[in-house]
């Protein structure tokens, strides 16, 4: 399919939630037009001119930065796969709760942005903190009732990680308003459910952080093999074929097939071809 005929998948309408086409995915790297959106609510607008990012809690000096402070502090690129945790959610039977996702919940990106422990060395963590807590400016209803505003925590060892980003741009353009602008945090390796959007307070915590997207929602239940109610972090090792598409009439003879293969944790060095499913596609896994 020609790129220019290529455009996100609606999912849902209202919040906005769009998949990659998985066509997209047989390319190395998402175009941002191309790349998934997930909300969780109505999209807030910000404007960049009074935005600030609060830094707070059990810190020596609590500060806030506007965009272009964060912007002179070192700057780092990084390529990562951002996939939702719910992706492949419809094949799964019975179909759980939450936004019907197919497969295209997942995009190859590149961001750029800075470490955030350049920004936690300038506001100084005090002793015995053990978690940042990241509070996105989206906040909906998530029960009658109770409306929330999106906050997930980090472990204090995954925050300082060297790739753990303060991000503002994504392929090499400004962060678009669906995937987060001004400023989105990304943690490589963990689901897209880590990466807040439209970031405006870190905090730093002595404490665990308690929530509602925390530990009500996106946390593993009646999964063998899996504590109950353990939170949902690293990307799991998981493969896709994105060439040919499911359902499109191939013309008789040799066929190429095409796909990806990624994990949260670990190099992928093999990807091998498995017995045909009950949709007649090729599976691919990792050896």
């Amino acid at each position: 399919m020609s790129k220019a005929l290529q455009s996100l998948e609606t999912v849902t309408e209202q919040p906005y939630n769009a998949a990659t086409p998985l066509s997209a995915l047989v390319e190395e790297m998402t175009p941002t037009p191309l790349t998934y959106v997930r909300n969780h609510s109505a999209r807030p607008e910000l404007d960049v001119e009074t935005w600030r990012l609060q830094i707070e809690g059990a810190l020596n000096q609590p500060r806030s930065f506007s965009l272009g402070e964060l912007q002179n502090l070192p700057v780092t690129t990084l390529v990562l796969t951002l996939e939702c945790a719910g992706n492949g959610r419809k094949s799964m039977d019975p179909h759980p709760k939450g936004t019907p996702w197919d497969y295209g919940a997942v995009s190859a990106i590149e961001v750029m942005g800075t470490s955030l422990s350049n920004v936690l060395e300038l506001v100084g963590l005090e002793e015995n903190v053990s978690e940042l807590s990241f509070t996105g400016a989206d906040r909906g209803e998530v029960e009658p009732g109770r409306s929330v505003y999106y906050v997930r925590s980090l472990p204090i060892e995954v925050a300082l990680h060297p790739d753990t980003m303060l991000v503002w741009a994504m392929n090499g353009e400004t962060l678009t308003p669906d995937h987060g602008f001004p400023l989105r945090l990304h943690v490589p390796g963990w689901y897209g459910m880590a990466a807040v959007k439209w970031l405006k307070e870190i905090r730093s915590l002595k404490e665990p952080f308690e929530g509602f997207f925390q530990n009500e929602h996106y946390v593993y239940r009646e999964e063998s093999g899996t504590p109950e109610a353990e939170p949902v972090r690293e990307m799991r090792v998981r493969s896709l074929i994105a060439q040919p598409l499911d359902d499109e009439s191939l013309k008789l003879g040799a066929i190429e097939i095409a796909g990806l293969a990624w994990s949260g944790k670990g190099e992928i060095t093999q990807v091998v071809s498995q017995a045909l499913t009950r949709n007649n596609l090729v599976r691919l896994s990792p050896a």
